[in-house]
């Protein structure tokens, strides 16, 4: 009886916490997420709530939503019967309001639901117009085949590059039914039961949409085009003063690192998966953050250990740059726009298994301080883009 008192007592609290929290930032005028917490003792139950939409009904649909179907309710239920318990409970999120659509991720770490003693990530995204939730019928033309593109790509990569570093490894099937939408692409969270890192944290895998675009439904009329998502033909010249201003500010739209910025701040936001592969000259680091999928980032040779160590390039093994995609575009398009190469290098199969290339070529390119590299299979298809210092 005390502990349904006590719940209540939370859930009636809720509108009460929100209403005093600090409101988060968002790119969309006068829509903001604000943060409810609810805590007792140690442990804290912590989740967004929407204000500042112009339709309260459909605000009303979607806050009603984040608390049932992202298990805040059971959460606190959980919370509840924590008091003089040796069991910890952890509830935190982010969030990302985008143009007509809003998704939020929430991790619960700690005493889950079904009463053990784990990690879980659900995620949920909105159409800011209806309320309703958004669904993969909404953003491709033929879901089932964009699905099965979508799962090769993973297992391709995550299957290659993870999978002696996980607890569970069935990639398929993709959890289509739990992703999260922001402004770089789409992350799908696997169950924890399904997919699972050896350090105890659930998997995530991130599309660009680039990668997608393919699959994507075209046209003013549909959802992706509303949403801002589908790829902009640029000219040669646009694309150009775009890779030139990538590469003089040492960063790749998208991935959040920049050259020279220190090992150690990346690997505490990003998770090393683990020991950094060696390469001539170099390591390649591969990181748990779902964003970093076939995203290398290159430092030292570190004799001294990555603590000392700063980020001295950052290599695309998938996605884009200025509207060159890695496995579609080819060698004529970067050599049309940014006309012959600084410095061609060619690798043989020596060469290419010591750097984890393809047999093929990589053209450089300098700007400023910093370089880009294009390589390009036998075939002349663009294979990676790496910036470098």
């Amino acid at each position: 009886m005390r502990n349904r008192f006590l719940v209540m007592t939370l859930i009636i609290a809720l509108c009460f916490t929100a209403a005093g929290s600090v409101f988060a930032e968002t790119p969309q005028a006068g829509i903001t997420s604000v943060p409810a917490v609810i805590e007792m003792g140690d442990n804290a139950v912590t989740y967004p709530q929407l204000s500042g939409l112009a339709d309260e009904n459909v605000q009303s649909i979607i806050n009603g939503d984040i608390i049932v179907s992202g298990r805040i309710s059971s959460h606190i239920v959980t919370l509840s019967s924590l008091s003089g318990s040796a069991w910890g409970l952890q509830v935190t999120y982010k969030d990302h309001i985008g143009d007509g659509f809003y998704s939020v991720m929430i991790f619960a770490d700690g005493k889950q639901p079904n009463g053990r003693d784990g990690y879980s990530v659900v995620s949920l995204c909105y159409d800011l117009s209806t309320g309703e939730k958004i669904s993969l019928e909404q953003l491709f033309r033929q879901p089932e085949e964009a699905v099965a593109a979508m799962e090769q790509m993973a297992e391709d990569t995550i299957g290659a590059e993870m999978t002696e570093y996980m607890e569970y490894t069935d990639i398929r099937p993709l959890p289509v039914d739990n992703f999260y939408l922001d402004d770089t692409g789409i992350t799908f969270c696997y169950p924890e039961d399904q997919l699972l890192y050896l350090s105890g944290n659930t998997v995530s895998c991130h599309f660009f949409y680039d990668e997608l675009s393919p699959w994507f439904i075209d046209g003013e009329e549909g959802l992706p085009y509303r949403m801002g998502i589908l790829p902009v033909a640029l000219s040669d010249e646009a694309a150009r003063s775009a890779i030139t201003s990538a590469v003089e500010d040492g960063a790749l739209p998208g991935i959040p690192a920049a050259i020279g910025q220190p090992m150690t701040e990346i690997v505490e936001t990003a998770q090393l998966l683990r020991e950094p592969d060696t390469f001539p000259g170099g390591r390649y680091f591969l990181m748990e953050a779902p964003l970093y999928r076939s995203v290398f980032l290159i430092s030292d040779n570190m004799q001294d250990g990555y603590e000392h160590s700063t980020l001295m390039g950052i290599q695309l093994r998938r996605g884009s740059l200025a509207g060159l995609s890695v496995g579609r575009s080819t060698r004529e398009d970067w050599l049309r726009i940014l006309g012959e190469p600084d410095e061609t290098i060619t690798f043989t199969e020596s060469m290419a298994y010591d750097y984890q290339f393809p047999v093929g070529q990589s053209d450089l390119y300098v700007f400023g301080d910093n370089q880009i590299r294009f390589h390009s299979d036998e075939n002349g298809v663009l294979f990676a883009i790496q910036l470098n210092k």
